[in-house]
């Protein structure tokens, strides 16, 4: 994939928006058939959180969404593209997007929901939102990945369920003046069943046609089959993206990847043999939060003071059965957030 040679951009900052509710192993076990030991075995997920009966993904989005105004120092008369990424939304029509807007008083026209990308959603959201600062005159774009996660799975379905946790990650983009932001990215897909969930109008055409077997109306995930794509693209993509940026991976400060489990970021890690410890894991005590996933790592680097400017960063992501994709940063300001 390219190098970008377009108008610069970057990462500005992260805000970062969690339910209260913490949900233990020991608690899904009391309903699922298995044990806490072999969850956090085979997952590396201790805990995670989810909203509670009256709380909303759109809660989780304008949380994150303001949180990353603030601390990229602008206000919401400021945000010239806003990009909002769901597969858990609570309405399909009206537009998260409009909706989040209108909540934090955005008047940009440029808005734009991405509902199927899953968890990829935060590279392309990105790609995007850096091609939308190209036109003349824009400055900053809001991108929003929110997730209610917890809500798809079979709440008897103990393969799948482990995995979910509720969260939303926001970032701001910025046109920036000389060298650095986005160096180079890449983006792929291949199709695949293995990840689905079915949408309202097969659920209803199944519902409301006599003799037509019903539908699954859960997500469902054949674990095998996504590891095996996870462990195989996302470091191929990433390889891709640092050979268009003309850097090693040794060089890259920190790696903020797509969440899927603990045990599959180690592995990612070691296949491409950097350290561990430029891996930020939120995974173990948020488990997967699908479109909001990789920002929360990009929220620990920020966090924990390991998004610099200067510093190389690198997200990458993979979901939807299958798409994903990779971004490389040279970040000219540290990446703010608020603790």
């Amino acid at each position: 994939m390219p190098t970008w040679d377009l108008a610069p951009v970057s990462l500005r900052s992260c805000g970062l928006a969690l339910p209260d509710r913490v949900v233990t192993n020991a608690e899904l076990c009391e309903t699922l058939d298995t044990t806490p030991e072999w969850i956090e075995e085979k997952t590396g997920i201790r805990e995670r959180r989810f909203l509670g009966a009256d709380e909303t993904v759109t809660d989780l989005a304008v949380r994150a969404a303001e949180r990353a105004v603030c601390s990229a120092g602008i206000e919401a008369r400021d945000v010239d593209v806003l990009i909002v990424t769901s597969s858990s939304p609570e309405w399909i029509v009206p537009s998260l997007g409009v909706i989040v807007a209108e909540r934090l008083g955005i008047t940009t026209p440029r808005i734009l929901d991405l509902a199927q990308h899953a968890c990829a959603s935060v590279v392309y959201a990105l790609h995007t939102a850096s091609c939308m600062l190209q036109e003349p005159g824009m400055r900053n774009a809001l991108v929003v990945c929110a997730e209610g996660a917890s809500r798809l799975p079979d709440p008897d379905d103990r393969t799948v369920r482990i995995f979910f946790g509720d969260a939303a990650g926001a970032t701001v983009l910025s046109r920036t003046e000389g060298p650095g932001g986005l160096l180079a990215y890449d983006l792929g897909n291949a199709y695949s069943p293995a990840v689905a969930l079915a949408g309202p109008s097969m659920l209803n055409h199944a519902r409301n046609t006599p003799g037509r077997a019903p539908v699954n109306p859960h997500l469902t995930m054949d674990g095998r089959v996504v590891w095996q794509e996870a462990t195989t693209r996302v470091p191929k993509s990433v390889a891709e993206t640092l050979s268009a940026a003309g850097v090693e991976a040794s060089e890259v400060d920190g790696f903020a990847f797509h969440q899927a489990n603990v045990r599959l970021l180690r592995y990612i890690a070691r296949t491409m043999g950097v350290d561990a410890a430029k891996v930020p894991v939120t995974a173990d005590v948020l488990g997967n939060t699908g479109a909001a996933s990789a920002l929360t790592a990009l929220w620990r680097l920020a966090a924990d003071g390991k998004a610099k400017a200067g510093d190389l960063i690198v997200l990458g992501a993979i979901g939807a059965g299958f798409m994903w994709g990779s971004m490389c940063f040279r970040l000219p300001h540290d990446i703010s957030t608020e603790e």
